[in-house]
């Protein structure tokens, strides 16, 4: 896993109006995903004590929506699955 200042870098780069910056971050950052920490770097940089900008952190934020949101549709799966199952009867 990158070091979390690194990360930070990445993610301020996806806010950049220029693509040419923007889109290679943002699929470096979706590479990141699959090594182990990505999310818990993604959460350190909310953290109060880390010191970096209220941009960084809303891009980490967003970041860590979309991990879980692409990463646990098992859990949607099984959500819905139990609720048919529960209307049913």
């Amino acid at each position: 896993m990158e070091s979390i200042t690194a990360l930070a870098g990445y993610l301020q780069q996806t806010m950049s109006p220029d693509i040419n910056i923007r889109k290679p971050a943002e699929n470096y950052l979706r590479k990141l995903e699959a090594q182990s920490g990505y999310a818990l770097g993604l959460l350190s940089l909310l953290s109060p004590s880390c010191q970096v900008g209220n941009d960084i952190k809303l891009a980490s934020a967003i970041a860590f929506k979309n991990y879980i949101k692409r990463n646990w549709k098992v859990v949607r799966y099984l959500i819905i699955n139990a609720y048919m199952l529960i209307t049913e009867f």
